[in-house]
């Protein structure tokens, strides 16, 4: 026997982005942010023990799991809206013999629920998963494993794992930080804990080299490279966020640069005028919404202490040459149809106003602090499910219009945004913005306008099997791709939805525990702190 043929094989492993779809079809989408939720996993699963594959499913479709191909080992993750599909694969990948870890949002907030349907869930940050995969290469496997989700170690991200993959994305994902220290109340960074922590600046540096060298040789990223920050909230540090911005500014081969940052950053123009010398060319921010009663409900402060208007903050950016893109949330409790519609209609009358790049329902996220409030108070609808939770679904009782009008608003912002806001008055703010940002640059013109116009773009591949928008109308066709000898145990336990409100409309069983012990915190909270206001106070005087 040869040397080579005496070294063992290496095992196989598979990172899986699960994706339902909205519409409640198979049809991929191809979002050019989705890709990424899976690299970092892949890129932490040592190579020279397994082949590592990437496979994503609004990419390359729903996972066929009829294909013979046999893995070890199986990564899955998923948005909340995903868990069914996350439990339907592993059914399937588990059959096979293979060990399957999940992680993702479920699994990060209720880690032993999560823990039912897979051998092992990570909750917390990815980080933990060189962890998972030391001890199923050992035999000893365990059922959770926690990461601080703050806490970074240091490793290199496996650009090339995406061209293996056969995902060609039009600029350079990097992370140069995770979390954020707001505390939205829709939001599940901080129901996870997930404080704003940064990475090195070095660290930052070798992702966006290795994703530029990762890069097809032709390609318009490798010859033009441009990077998108995906990080939750790009302007946390700011300091930090000045000296990534630098070293970009410095970088001999970028040309340009975008990030996800909060509202409140573009109040400072002196700030805007130092991001648009360093090379940022946009910005998407956490606008959400101009309705106060909106903010406040949710929370969002950074939007609420304000000096000026959002409106002239946005106009004065884009004429320093960075283009604004924001989402509209619906919160059909707040607002009726009409007045959202006005609130559009308002921001397009403004010359030069950028369009919303997308509209969406607000949904009561599991875990988070509006969904546990919204829970209490009786809010939530009959049958509401997890898959129900992506942001089409009409998940309240209680609504200011008609249940007829918010599902047809519903169906517009999905599948029809040219209901929201006319062609007529796209095309003018489009022209407006492209003659105002003050650049002789064609590729900044284009990614404005195909920016600008992401939610056309999104509704001509949009399709769907609803009608009413409203929780249990239909289920996605992977529900009933369920194999004819399955156990009726198996079925349950697998293929049907996870429910977060009974026929009733009471909580699910399954989320008591966890309400019962958020009851429990915030007793001790609220203990602790009258004995601290007792102790400044001082003992009562005698009468």
């Amino acid at each position: 026997m040869t040397e080579e043929a005496a070294k063992p094989s290496r095992r196989k492993a598979l990172v899986v982005c699960t994706h339902l779809r909205p519409g409640r079809t198979k049809r991929s989408s191809r979002h050019f942010l989705q890709p990424l939720t899976g690299l970092h996993i892949a890129s932490l699963i040592d190579q020279s023990h397994f082949d590592v594959e990437l496979y994503h499913e609004d990419w390359h479709g729903p996972y066929d799991t009829r294909l013979p191909r046999r893995y070890d080992l199986v990564f899955l993750t998923g948005l909340q809206a995903d868990f069914d599909r996350m439990r339907q694969l592993s059914f399937h990948f588990r059959r096979q013999g293979a060990a399957v870890i999940a992680g993702g949002s479920i699994c990060t907030l209720f880690p032993d629920f999560a823990a039912r349907f897979f051998d092992a869930v990570c909750a917390g940050g990815v980080d933990a998963v060189p962890d998972a995969v030391s001890d199923y290469l050992n035999g000893r496997l365990k059922t959770v494993y926690v990461w601080p989700a703050s806490r970074i170690t240091r490793y290199e991200l496996d650009y090339s794992l995406l061209t293996r993959a056969g995902i060609s994305l039009p600029a350079l994902l990097i992370e140069a930080s995770r979390g954020c220290s707001f505390r939205c109340s829709f939001c599940v960074l901080p129901a996870e804990g997930a404080a704003h922590a940064s990475y090195a600046l070095e660290t930052v540096r070798r992702a966006i080299d290795n994703a530029i060298a990762a890069s097809p040789r032709f390609s318009f990223r490798r010859r033009f490279p441009m990077i998108f920050f995906y990080d939750n909230n790009f302007s946390d540090n700011r300091e930090q966020m000045l000296q990534v911005a630098r070293m970009l500014r410095d970088h001999p081969r970028i040309r340009a640069w975008a990030a996800l940052v909060t509202q409140n950053v573009l109040q400072d123009r002196a700030l805007v005028d130092e991001l648009s010398r360093l090379k940022c060319r946009a910005l998407f921010i956490g606008l959400e919404s101009l309705d106060p009663a909106f903010l406040k409900r949710f929370n969002k402060t950074q939007n609420l202490s304000r000096k000026g208007s959002i409106v002239s903050d946005i106009l004065y950016a884009e004429r320093r040459g960075i283009f604004i893109s924001y989402g509209c949330l619906f919160d059909p409790r707040l607002q009726t149809v009409a007045a959202f519609r006005a609130q559009i209609d308002a921001m397009l009358d403004v010359r030069g106003f950028p369009a919303p790049t997308f509209y969406s329902l607000v949904s009561p996220l599991a875990g988070t602090e509006a969904f546990w409030s919204d829970m209490e108070q009786g809010e939530l609808l009959p049958n509401l499910a997890l898959r129900d939770l992506e942001g089409e679904t009409i998940a309240y009782r209680r609504l200011k219009d008609a249940r007829e009008a918010v599902s047809e608003l519903a169906g517009h912002m999905s599948l029809n945004p040219a209901r929201m806001a006319s062609w007529g008055k796209m095309l003018r703010s489009n022209l407006w913005r492209i003659l105002r940002c003050g650049r002789l640059d064609p590729i900044h013109w284009y990614t404005l306008a195909s920016t600008h116009l992401h939610s056309y773009w999104v509704a001509r591949h949009a399709a769907t099997r609803r009608s009413t928008y409203l929780p249990g109308e239909v289920l996605d066709p992977q529900y009933s791709e369920v194999p004819a000898d399955i156990t009726p145990e198996e079925r349950r336990r697998y293929f049907e939805p996870i429910m977060i409100t009974t026929p009733e409309g009471e909580m699910a069983d399954w989320l008591r525990p966890y309400h019962a012990e958020r009851a429990k915190r915030s007793k001790k909270r609220i203990t602790k702190a009258i004995s601290v206001m007792a102790l400044h106070v001082g003992p009562s005087s005698p009468p």
